[in-house]
């Protein structure tokens, strides 16, 4: 604005100094200093005009006449000048070639790190995950989130061949834990299953009356007619007795039992040698692979897993947004786990920020991503710069321009001035100094 008053001061001045040469020229005629300044004034004048006029033509109507051509040049042109500026942006200024040589010259992770240590962020990093977990955990749809995992739980289970995984796993579970004392727990499960004794023998009795029932009850008339005489007959004579039957039974059991708690047992042994068998035989038979995941589609087919998943869900929210210290879910408070969740986040990050090693190896993931960003996004630069100019309306873009320029212009209108003015100095001297001397010396 100050060179804006500045060019209008000397517009002003050319015009007062136009009328008081006109002034003296009137009442010095034939005086040179008069005319001197009448040239110097009325071309300072012109030059000033012109350029007020030039100028204001740039950006609007002067005088606000419409009528006159070639003026509003800027807001006509909008669209040219916002495709101009677009391709300029998109192939000069942000070319795909100069964002990727600017990307190159810097270790992208390293500024993430000073970035996030600059800002002072880095001591409430974990602090800030918690806030982001519990946000997240509020707008929780649970149904939504659930049906979603459910879903790919499904489609995962469905495409997987879980042969090879169940056969390391079991053979890991042999290799890596007391499979032996695990067997000698069961064993001992099942023994104090069978200490109740008349608990026992009864269940061993409705068994055997249950079968001897089903055999005298099958074959034809005749059949089972003679086989109930035959039964009548043993227990008349007491050839067949389910208490002593149940007893024996019974005490073989228990004999059994006794029997398996030996490590060495060759039931156990045998047992051992059929799940190794299994094992192998899941990670290479292609018949027990189909066969397996067979059932596991009947499998996923029948049971639903989409209650367990909405059940842990929800029993983790109820976790995490358990604000009350006193209050536990399951023996831990919320405040446990926040504190867990934070330092596990700032033990992260110490370790991460301090690993040269590792910060190398994400650069050297960043660095491609960047770059095919870069190959496959570039045209949203464009299409950035082409939406910002497009809210601009003919005036405000206008207005936009010649504020970023105004300072020049308006020096522009000034050297104009002074230009002009010069000029006519010199045209009048070059007239009546030169051009008048030499034809009064010709004509002489």
């Amino acid at each position: 604005m100050k060179m804006r008053r500045r060019a209008n001061i000397s517009l002003l001045l050319l015009a007062l100094l136009f009328a008081a040469a006109l002034i003296c020229a009137h009442f010095y005629p034939g005086q040179w200093w008069p005319q001197l300044l009448l040239y110097c004034a009325e071309a300072g004048l012109v030059g000033a005009l012109a350029d007020l006029f030039a100028i204001t033509a740039l950006f609007r109507h002067p005088l606000g006449l419409k009528m006159l051509p070639h003026t509003a040049i800027i807001p006509r042109n909008r669209d040219k000048l916002v495709d101009g500026v677009v391709i300029m942006v998109e192939e000069q200024l942000l070319s795909k070639k100069v964002l990727k040589e600017k990307v190159q010259q810097y270790h992208l992770v390293d500024m993430a790190v000073k970035l996030v240590e600059r800002s002072g962020e880095s001591s409430k990093l974990g602090e800030q995950v918690w806030n982001l977990v519990l946000s997240l955990a509020r707008q929780m749809n649970l149904e939504e989130l659930s049906l979603k995992l459910d879903k790919q739980l499904r489609n995962s289970l469905q495409h997987a061949d879980l042969s090879p995984y169940a056969g390391r796993g079991l053979r890991w579970l042999l290799d890596n834990t007391q499979f032996q004392s695990l067997l000698t727990q069961l064993v001992e499960l099942a023994a104090g299953r069978l200490s109740n004794e008349e608990q026992t023998k009864q269940q061993i009795k409705d068994m055997l009356n249950k079968e001897k029932e089903q055999v005298l009850n099958t074959g034809g008339a005749f059949a089972r007619w003679f086989k109930k005489s035959l039964f009548e007959i043993a227990q008349s004579s007491d050839a067949f007795n389910l208490d002593d039957a149940a007893q024996v039974l019974y005490d073989d059991l228990q004999r059994f039992m006794a029997g398996l708690k030996d490590p060495e047992h060759e039931l156990r042994k045998l047992t051992t040698e059929m799940l190794y068998k299994l094992a192998s035989e899941l990670e290479e038979r292609e018949d027990l692979s189909a066969v397996l995941n067979t059932w596991k589609n009947e499998l996923l087919q029948k049971v639903s897993l989409l209650p367990s998943i909405q059940a842990l869900l929800t029993h983790i929210r109820e976790q995490l947004l358990n604000q009350k210290p006193e209050e536990h879910v399951q023996g831990i408070t919320s405040l446990q786990i926040k504190e867990f969740v934070i330092g596990f986040v700032q033990s992260y990050w110490d370790w991460f920020r301090q690993d040269r090693e590792i910060k190398d190896w994400l650069e050297g993931y960043v660095q491609p991503f960047v770059h095919n960003l870069i190959e496959t996004e570039h045209s949203l630069v464009g299409q950035i710069v082409r939406t910002t100019l497009n809210t601009f309306t003919e005036e405000r873009l206008a207005e936009f321009v010649e504020s970023k320029v105004e300072t020049d212009l308006q020096r522009i209108r000034l050297n104009g001035a002074l230009v002009g003015a010069a000029l006519g100095a010199a045209f009048y001297i070059l007239l009546y100094g030169v051009y008048q001397p030499l034809l009064h010396w010709f004509g002489a």
